[in-house]
Order: C-alpha cells, then sequence, then structure tokens
C-alpha cells in the first residue's frame, strides 16, 4: 500500500473535502476519498496507508484499521481510532533508553495581575495593553443579501499625515525579480529601498491600514484575542540567573554534589525519515569525552574537526556543540539498542522547525534527516496535559527543550476565538469560516501638489526581531523577584497586545560604520518624510450605529495621540496623524439613479459623537464598566499612554524605551532578567 497524509478540510460552503496528499513519481500529488461521511476534522494531517484506482481511494487505513473502503458504508466514516503500533515497532522504555518527564498541570486560573511597583525596570521600544477581563459579544450579524434600514452604508475618507518618516517596503516588478534570482544564484542578497509605490504613485497600502485598525477596535472594544501562532517555545536554561535553570535541569541534567557526578535525564539516539514522518532509533547509551579525545577520534577519519557538527566513529558517533567558556567535553552517542524505534509527533516536529530562536549555526537535524540515511540526536519524551506522548529533541546533550505549554495555552478561555460566537472586530471584518466582511480598504495615494516628498535612501538601525522567549516580558509577572519570574511552563496569561512606543524619528539612521559594513544585517530603505500628506478611503455595508461608532472611536483618537504604520516601529518610523470624515450613503437615490453619488458626493457628516457614543455605551454596558468615557478605563488609559505622541519622545530623551543590550561581561542588561511595567508606570 502506498503511504500517504489525510487532508480533511470545509470548504467555504460548509461541505466536508477528504483527500490524500502523498508524493508522486512527478512530485506531490492527491486522491480524492469520496462518500466518507468523514464530519470530525481531527483525522486532519494523519498518515495513512492506502490503495487507489482512477484517481480514487479505494481503502484507508490508519493505525493497522481499516477506516475507509470504497462501497463499505460501515468503513467509511473515517472516525479516529486509537493509533495502533507503528510499523517501526515501539521502543521499550528503560532507563538507559529513554527518559519522561512529568508534565505540570496547565489548567486552572492563570495569573493576571501584574506587579506594579518594580524596583529595576527593564526597557523597550513596546510595550503590552492589558488583557480584557470580560468579552463583549457583537450584535447578531445581518444577512448579506440587502440593505438594511437600520443599518448604515457609505465611506470613510482619511486625511493622513506623517509626523515621522514613514516607510513601507515596495513589491518587485518583473526586471527587479530578476536581479534578485540572479543576485540569490551568486548568494547575494538583493534589496529594494524603494517606499511602495504600485504604478509608480507612492501609496499607503490598503492591507496596512486594515491590519492597524482592527488591532485598535479588537483592544477597544474588549474583543478576542486576535491573530497568534500556537506553537511551543524552546528554552536552554543551563546558566539562567532566574528558576529557570532549575526548570532545565529538573528536565535534562543535574549535578550531584556527593558523587561529583552529572545525572543526565536525557535520552540519546538515531534520528531518521520514513515516508512523511520521522522517527527515534533510541541509542543503546552515551558519554561524554574529552574534547582532545574528541578530536582524535574525528582526525582519524579524515574529517576536519569542526564546532556544531556530528561524526561517524569506530564506536558511534562523535558530536561537537559549540564555544563555552569552560567547556572541556564534547559527546559520544553509541550505537543503537536494536531495530526497534519510535514515532516523532507531528506537531513537535513543527514546532522544532518553528523554534526562531536556534543558533544559525547548529545543524537542523530535520533537513539533516532527509539528506542523510540517520543522524544522531539526544531527546526526552514527555506526556502532556491531554495524554499525548510529545517528544523534544536537539543536535546536543543540552539541547534547547520545548515547552511543556504552548502559547494558547497562556491566553484565557474567554478570549479564545469560539466557533458561532463573534465579538465585534470579528463582526466587522469577518473570518475565513463563517462570512465575508463588511469593510473594504482602498490604498491611501499622495496628495496632490506635494513633490519631493521622499528622504535619501539610507540604512535604519538594525530591527530587532521579537523575541517571545523573553518570559519576563511577555508573561505577566505577579512580583519582580529574580527566583519568582513566571515562564511559560506556568500558569501565567500572556500580557495583552503589542504596541510599539512613538519616537521622535530623529534617530533611525545607523551611524555605527561597523555595523552599516555589515551586509547580512543591514537594509536599505527610502521613507517618506514627516508632513507628508495621503489620502484613503474605507467603504463600509450594513454597519450597526455601534459597529460604525467603533471603527470611527480608533480613527478619531483624542488629542495629541496618533497612529503607528509601517516597517521601522521601534526605531521610530510610522507615526501619523489620522483625520477620517464620514460619508453615509442615500441607498433609495443611489437606486433610482445609477450616477447619483458619483455626480453627487454627499456632505460628510460633522458630529460623530453620536456614533462614537452608542458604541461606548454598548461596550460599558457590557462588560459592567462604570466610567464616564471608555478612554478613562483602566486598559484604555494604558493604551492612550502608548498611542501619546509627546509621551514616547519624552521617553525616549530619558532612555527608557530602547532595546537591552549585552555588552561585554560587565554589561549584560538581560542578565538579571529584569521585568517590563505597565506603559503607565514606565
Amino acid at each position: 500500500m502506498a503511504q500517504g497524509k489525510l487532508s480533511v478540510k470545509k470548504s467555504k460552503k460548509g461541505k466536508i473535502i477528504v483527500e490524500i496528499l502523498f508524493e508522486g513519481k512527478k512530485g506531490p500529488a492527491k486522491v480524492a476519498v469520496q462518500d466518507s461521511n468523514l464530519t470530525d476534522t481531527a483525522m486532519d494531517g494523519k498518515d495513512v496507508e492506502f490503495e487507489m484506482d482512477k484517481g480514487q481511494a479505494q481503502k484507508v487505513v490508519y493505525g493497522g484499521d481499516v477506516i475507509y473502503e470504497k462501497g463499505d458504508p460501515a468503513r467509511s466514516t473515517l472516525k479516529p481510532a486509537a493509533p495502533k503500533q507503528h510499523r517501526h515497532a515501539q521502543a521499550k522504555r528503560t532507563s538507559a533508553a529513554t527518559s519522561t518527564v512529568s508534565v505540570k498541570n496547565s489548567k486552572g486560573e492563570l495569573e493576571k495581575d501584574h506587579v506594579l511597583e518594580i524596583g529595576h525596570k527593564a526597557k523597550a521600544p513596546y510595550n503590552f495593553i492589558p488583557l480584557n477581563e470580560k468579552t463583549v459579544q457583537a450584535e447578531p450579524i445581518p444577512d448579506f443579501d440587502e440593505y438594511h434600514k437600520d443599518r448604515f452604508t457609505g465611506w470613510i475618507d482619511l486625511s493622513i499625515e506623517t509626523r515621522t518618516p514613514l516607510y513601507i517596503r515596495d513589491s518587485l516588478t518583473e526586471l527587479e525579480m530578476k536581479r534578485r534570482d540572479v543576485a540569490e544564484k551568486k548568494n547575494e542578497r538583493y534589496i529594494n529601498p524603494d517606499f511602495f509605490s504600485p504604478g509608480g504613485k507612492l501609496k499607503i497600502p490598503g492591507s496596512s491600514l486594515r491590519g492597524m485598525i482592527r488591532t485598535l477596535v479588537e483592544i477597544t472594544s474588549y474583543g478576542r484575542f486576535g491573530a497568534m501562532n500556537d506553537k511551543r517555545l524552546y528554552y536552554r536554561g543551563l546558566a539562567d540567573k532566574s528558576n529557570l535553570r532549575s526548570e532545565y535541569q529538573n528536565n535534562m541534567s543535574s549535578y550531584d554534589k556527593k558523587r561529583k557526578k552529572s545525572i543526565h535525564k536525557m535520552s540519546a539516539g538515531y534520528l531518521y525519515k520514513s515516508g512523511f514522518s520521522y522517527f527515534i532509533r533510541p541509542a543503546s547509551g552515551f558519554k561524554q569525552i574529552h574534547q582532545n579525545e574528541a578530536r582524535k577520534k574525528v582526525e582519524k577519519t579524515g574529517k576536519s574537526y569542526q564546532p556544531f557538527s556530528f561524526y561517524p566513529v569506530e564506536d558511534g558517533w562523535v558530536v561537537v556543540s559549540g564555544h563555552m567558556q569552560k567547556k572541556n567535553n564534547e559527546w559520544l552517542i553509541f550505537p543503537p539498542a536494536s531495530d526497534e524505534s519510535f514515532r516523532i509527533p507531528e506537531t513537535d516536529v513543527e514546532n522544532y522547525n518553528n523554534d526562531a530562536s536556534r543558533g544559525e549555526n547548529v545543524p537542523n537535524l530535520i533537513k539533516e534527516a532527509v539528506k542523510m540515511k540517520e543522524v544522531p540526536c539526544f531527546y526526552v519524551r514527555r506526556t502532556d496535559s491531554n495524554g499525548e506522548e510529545r517528544v523534544s529533541f536537539g543536535h546536543t546533550g543540552m539541547f534547547r527543550l520545548a515547552y511543556e505549554m504552548s502559547i494558547g495555552d497562556h491566553i484565557p478561555e474567554h478570549l479564545k476565538r469560539i466557533s458561532g460566537k463573534y465579538d465585534i472586530p470579528e463582526a466587522i471584518f469577518g473570518n475565513a469560516e463563517s462570512f465575508a466582511g463588511r469593510v473594504f480598504f482602498e490604498d491611501a495615494s499622495l496628495k496632490d501638489g506635494q513633490h519631493n516628498v521622499l528622504m535619501d535612501k539610507d540604512i535604519p538601525r538594525l530591527l530587532q526581531t521579537p523575541k517571545p522567549t523573553t518570559f519576563q516580558h511577555y508573561l505577566v509577572q505577579p512580583d519582580d523577584n529574580l527566583k519568582n519570574l513566571r515562564h511559560y511552563n506556568d500558569n501565567s496569561a500572556i500580557r495583552g497586545n503589542k504596541l510599539y512606543w512613538h519616537r521622535s524619528g530623529n534617530n533611525w539612521i545607523e551611524k555605527d560604520e561597523n555595523k552599516r559594513k555589515n551586509d547580512n544585517l543591514t537594509t536599505e530603505i527610502t521613507p517618506v518624510k514627516p508632513g507628508t500628506e495621503f489620502a484613503g478611503r474605507i467603504r463600509f455595508e450594513n454597519l450597526s450605529r455601534v459597529e460604525l461608532g467603533a471603527l470611527l472611536f480608533v480613527l478619531d483618537l483624542p488629542e495629541g495621540r496618533l497612529h503607528k504604520l509601517g516597517m521601522g516601529k521601534p526605531i521610530g518610523l510610522g507615526s501619523v496623524h489620522i483625520k477620517p470624515a464620514l460619508h453615509l450613503s442615500d441607498r433609495k437615490k443611489r437606486y433610482e439613479n445609477l450616477f447619483f453619488e458619483w455626480e453627487n458626493d454627499p456632505e460628510s457628516v460633522k458630529d460623530l459623537s453620536g456614533f462614537i457614543q452608542a458604541f461606548e455605551t454598548y461596550v460599558k454596558s457590557q462588560n459592567g464598566e462604570t466610567s464616564d468615557n471608555l478612554w478613562n478605563t483602566n486598559r484604555l488609559k494604558e493604551l492612550k499612554t502608548m498611542l501619546n505622541f509627546e509621551t514616547g519622545v519624552a521617553l525616549e530623551k530619558a532612555d527608557k524605551i530602547r532595546y537591552m543590550e549585552i555588552e561585554g561581561k560587565g554589561n549584560n542588561e538581560f542578565k538579571n532578567r529584569p521585568v517590563l511595567p505597565l506603559p503607565s508606570r514606565v
């Protein structure tokens, strides 16, 4: 029988489509599974074996059970079966071959109260708007086949003025794509520094406006937590000063002072790929050997001894890690204990591939396993809170370990997306499963009469990638004691929606000549100047007074508050002032005269307060807020602080909202893991 992966998807009309994806002679292929009566999508992505004829599956086997057979209704439901032992026999669990770590109870109430008084505060160009205690549900979703008399249709004109330089990277033309391809063949980078300008005209993409406005509607309407990559993060707390060190040692390795010996809790084995899955064959053992001995073993095979490498030798495999102070030993993995092996869950393979913090020089074992017959590895097996077996694995004995809880485990249940229940942002912007949005964002074009609006091309200061592994920033911390910090194996909620502070925009250019010469890290950009004006438009259909009020509430910000757009937010780019003008459509005249709105642009609605007040009243009535103004609630006070341009500039001058630095042994600002305060307490 052939091997493949089951695909169980819902179409836009709600119909279940079942297929098997497999590797054909000419590349990836698929075969249909007809009349399966499947209603449970839990089987999506499962490894199966199958027989096919004339482009249709005839039989499907999962875990040794026939779960589908064409023409046999009793075997055509594809219900998930308890997986049987894979044809690669399950390795016996012995203390010599494998280890299992216990899982903390990830259920229960998450800690949500962040410490207010912090002795040594962390610095960052970003901060978080605290999560809402309650979720405000949307009004009923209207039918889409008519205009409703009690709802509003029209558009909002946006006048956008840049207050700091703004940069949004341009898409590539056909010629530029050819140049990029030529550069990549030469192993060179191709950089397009131009501002977004389709057809040669400077514009702000409607997608950029849409994303920013949706985030603000989500925050201000007390909606559910938005787009989130629910994955497991990785950590390596070998020398950490916080309690993460003991967490790592409890799962990986500890030192017995009496016996003067390391107690290893990880296991070693050989990782390989078979079909679409990955397996580990446990080794008969492993040990640490001195670097000199490791070097001799490697050089005896005629190969060059290099860090972050592994080498087959007479008595197994030598695994070499990277440089570390006072490191004397490397690893020797003995041959396999037997032919028995166990499968790595697909989720753990995906988590491993998504570990963005793994060093560039560390070999990717998944990619290496595709190239080679098998590769040596170290691993830890555990059982999660759902009773499912999980596997963490890595290159050396002290590899990066996956947290037992995923990012999603740190989101309170009332803030997670629930099928059939909608909050205000989902009602307005739509979703991929149930209904389309009722707002449509046009690109904002450069206003006429402006010339020389582009700044000179230059190299911006290095932008650091987001690091959610910095748990003292991204998770609620009840106190700032280094030994009591909450990490991703603790029941602590995420901090909330991440936003960037406003800055002056005067310090975005990289001045360090050594950094400017680093072609692997730097880029070039051509921003538009402060004071440049764009005009955009949001069209909307069938919005309620509350929904229209939600849009106007986040567009018409309080005095001194600005929006953020584009790239380079951490270094001060992208602060803009938006002024909305509301136009309501006269639907009766619109349908009496096809060209009515083209010839008679209605005047803007001067007073937006009625719509905004309707939104505020609705939200406060749903979540129990008693403040006279939504902006005066505790959560939105924090938002108002972060949107304040002058506050951001003052904090920038006070050196409080920059990235922390690691400048040698004596000036590591990360060393003691300082906690990030609330925005109002920075």
